[in-house]
């Protein structure tokens, strides 16, 4: 079970949701929940004497820290009538940038929940940014709650999305306490012909999960003229699958970002939660 969650709000539309999934796996586990209230202070200007004072970047850190103020106010509001074990505080960054601030936080914990935000926009920008950040360095999984996908806590219906990588095998090991929950777990395989090995091992898997308690069935979809990630949706969508779990960035995030990849593909166009992990 996941005792220890963290949920950095990005200050976008997933946020909500991220907030609203994160109480209801801290109630499932009776896990504590840590949410932070990123501030995202601009570096002061720099000369060749070194920092000088500034009146525009000290007023520009004021109003954010109260902005940040009002909404760690609205959040305790909102948590105080919750019955997990909850806290709710402020990060400011400066020197390394709001992401990092975050990753910080998290070496501690078990599970990061994160908003997320559909389609490649100026918006979804920044919880990308924070997605890289807490998947390639906390060293724990990253559940990236989409906006307005109506997540359901437990999660009866999942979906692995399968291919024999490292990646894959630790989501599949992080998702366990949900994987556990559910009536229905498929292990997906999309034939793309470059991954001729991925029967054998997935049935493996399906035997490591029957001995942790999980029932999980298999099934292969050829990719044909689609994407491996746009076959992987369609099946999700199918199937009424409300999680779909898989590893993130097999490729370095540089090439997933410039020439495509799954974990791009995903986090552009999931609209159910996805677990993953790296």
């Amino acid at each position: 079970m996941y005792k220890s969650l963290l949920l950095p709000l990005v200050d976008r539309d997933g946020d909500a949701d991220a907030l609203d999934l994160a109480v209801r796996l801290a109630a499932l586990h009776g896990a504590h929940l840590s949410v932070l209230v990123m501030i995202d202070l601009p570096p002061p200007v720099v000369d060749p004497w070194g920092l000088m004072p500034d009146p525009v970047t000290a007023q520009s850190h004021a109003d954010l820290r109260e902005r940040g103020s009002a909404r760690l106010a609205a959040l305790r509001e909102r948590l105080a009538a919750e019955t997990i074990d909850w806290e709710a505080r402020t990060v400011e960054a400066m020197s390394m940038g709001a992401p990092r601030a975050a990753t910080r936080e998290s070496y501690d914990c078990d599970l990061v929940v994160l908003g997320g935000a559909i389609g490649d926009t100026v918006e979804s920008a920044v919880p990308r940014e924070y997605f890289s950040s807490l998947l390639l360095e906390a060293g724990c999984p990253v559940l990236v709650v989409p906006p307005r996908c109506a997540a359901e806590v437990p999660t009866r219906c999942i979906t692995i999305a399968w291919q024999p990588t490292r990646e894959a095998a630790r989501a599949v090991r992080a998702a366990l306490p949900l994987l556990r929950a559910a009536k229905t777990v498929d292990v997906l395989a999309i034939d793309d012909g470059k991954t001729p090995d991925a029967e054998p091992s997935g049935r493996r898997m399906i035997a490591y999960l029957r001995r942790h308690g999980v029932e999980a069935s298999w099934v292969a979809r050829p990719a044909g003229e689609e994407t491996v990630a746009t076959r992987v949706l369609q099946f999700a969508r199918h199937s009424r699958s409300q999680l779909l779990v898989v590893g993130g960035y097999g490729h370095s995030r540089l090439r997933e970002w410039a020439l495509g990849g799954v974990t791009r593909e995903l986090l552009i166009g999931a609209d159910q939660p996805v677990l993953y992990a790296h």
